[in-house]
């Protein structure tokens, strides 16, 4: 007994109104699931102790608050408050000033408005990827089984770990499929909100527009547009890739002139934003020296990648001959993204720093080529009709072993020092909020918290967006420890506050006179 194959996209009828009720209440899972590590570790803080929110990639993540807290604070422009140089400020980091204006507006805290974005992203994203779905897609077999690969697939990571990390051609492999949550739905959900709602804004930009261009219709255009600018407020890369594949789709399978219109408009309506980035990037010496030191420079290791994908790029490939022989303009789009993003990633372009900003909603194409190869080339081989019903349920349960993972290995280390903070700094963080903006003078472990916390700038706080990181850090810590004249310093730098912590093994800094915020572990000095 063979399953029905996949159908052309051209004979696709959209989902009725009962088969949302698969993405609700897939959304509702993940987000009740997504949230167990959270919950967990609020309810088994140790006395004394204050878990700060964050699992996955915390760096980052303090990084997002300060950027909400400057949109807290009524600002639309990103101003830079991990490094004390300045330049003219940018608008970018849009999605997540937002978020601090809905945080303001609500009268909620910054992380609480972080969670309730990973939670409506739960199910914005799964209602964008089973409209993304069904798109391409007819069979209703192949639907879920693509929706459920997108909603709870990972990759093998695992593989690298258990390999040790090794050295291959004289790069070291990382398991990037638990590093880099833009590379499946339920880690962008699980971890970062802003990934997941760009792959939001991505499966309805390309639904949109496909069906925009098959009508000719400005309206739906215009909504893609919509789409798309809401993208690029958080990657202004991403709608270039997208035009880039509609355009290769388009100039091999051609539309009429009202398809060509409603093309242009769509990607018009983004396109002053994303120009305004390039130059902020181009000409805004904070922003440069920013991605000077940013990872994005640097396409991923091929060998951690592949890894990384393997369960959906695989399978994949097993549709790839489908599509190549059907060559739908539907078909040609989702080919070219890939293609696209590959020369991005490993060719020499102009993407430069921000390639790696590329691989937003990269699940989307391989879950739908996946399902192609599943459904119109493995089952059609199996004359098995158990077969037919376990083989895709298996498949996507072995890809699942790594989401399962990061949902119950916070568990065992909710309780490790670098999830917490000592109530004593938590309080001073919070103390040093409601006083006059200046700038702090810190350790980075330190450092990278006060911005989310405070209006303050730090002379060192995060690696990426610390202007000379690593002597900034060696300087601080030798002012911290008396090896050098913090007095002097001070004053010539403008600090206005400076943290000393019990961790720096060396007594306070006498020469500041008391501290304005007082513990045995936690200090805060007032310059002036």
């Amino acid at each position: 007994m063979a399953p029905s194959k996949v159908e052309r996209v051209g004979y696709s009828a959209p989902p009725s109104l009962g088969d949302w009720r698969v993405p609700l209440l897939t959304g509702l899972a993940l987000a009740v699931i997504t949230a167990v590590p959270y919950l967990y570790a609020y309810a088994v803080q140790p006395h004394g102790q204050v878990f700060l929110g964050f699992f996955y990639l915390g760096d980052d993540a303090n990084t997002y608050l300060a950027k909400m807290r400057q949109g807290w604070e009524g600002s639309w422009s990103w101003d830079n408050r991990y490094t004390t140089e300045s330049s003219p400020a940018a608008y970018l980091f849009m999605f997540w000033l937002a978020l601090g204006h809905l945080a303001a507006l609500f009268h909620l805290s910054l992380i609480v408005t972080f969670h309730l974005a990973r939670v409506a992203a739960a199910f914005a994203l799964m209602a964008a990827a089973w409209a993304f779905i069904a798109h391409f897609i007819a069979d209703r077999r192949a639907r879920l089984f693509a929706f459920f690969f997108c909603a709870i697939g990972l990759g093998m990571g695992y593989v690298v770990q258990a390999l040790g990390h090794p050295v291959i051609f004289g790069n070291s492999t990382d398991t990037l499929d638990w590093r880099m949550p833009e590379l499946t739905a339920f880690y962008s959900i699980l971890a970062l909100p802003h990934f997941a709602w760009s792959g939001v804004f991505g499966a309805v930009g390309v639904v949109l527009t496909l069906k925009a261009i098959q009508r000719g219709s400005l309206v739906l255009a215009v909504l893609a547009g919509a789409a798309w600018l809401g993208q690029a407020s958080i990657h202004p890369q991403m709608p270039i890739l997208m035009g880039g594949a509609t355009a290769v789709a388009l100039f091999m399978r051609p539309a009429s002139p009202r398809g060509w219109l409603a093309a242009a408009v769509a990607f018009a309506i983004p396109a002053p934003y994303i120009l305004y980035c390039y130059f902020a990037f181009v000409g805004n010496p904070e922003v440069q020296r920013w991605t000077f030191h940013s990872k994005n420079a640097l396409p991923p290791e091929g060998f951690s990648l592949f890894f990384a994908i393997a369960p959906q790029l695989l399978l994949a490939l097993t549709g790839l001959p489908v599509v190549l022989k059907r060559r739908t303009r539907e078909d040609l789009f989702l080919v070219a993204w890939l293609v696209l993003l590959a020369a991005i990633l490993y060719l020499p372009n102009p993407a430069g720093d921000l390639r790696r900003r590329f691989l937003d909603g990269l699940y989307l194409p391989l879950v739908v080529l996946g399902a192609i190869g599943m459904y119109e080339t493995i089952l059609p081989r199996l004359r098995s009709a158990r077969a037919h019903a376990l083989i895709p349920f298996t498949y996507v349960a072995f890809a699942a072993v790594g989401s399962a993972f990061l949902v119950l290995a916070p568990l065992a280390v909710a309780n490790q020092p670098q999830y917490l903070a000592s109530q004593s700094m938590y309080d001073g963080l919070n103390w040093l909020g409601g006083q006059p903006a200046g700038r702090v003078l810190s350790m980075p472990g330190v450092g990278l918290y006060v911005p989310a916390y405070s209006p303050d700038v730090v002379y060192v706080g995060h690696y990426d967006e610390t202007f000379d990181y690593v002597n900034k850090t060696q300087t601080a810590l030798d002012l911290l420890t008396g090896k050098a004249d913090i007095v002097k310093f001070d004053a010539e730098n403008h600090i206005r506050y400076v943290i000393w912590t019990a961790d720096l093994k060396a007594p306070p800094p006498t020469a500041l006179g008391a501290a304005a915020y007082d513990t045995p572990s936690f200090k805060i000095y007032r310059v002036y």
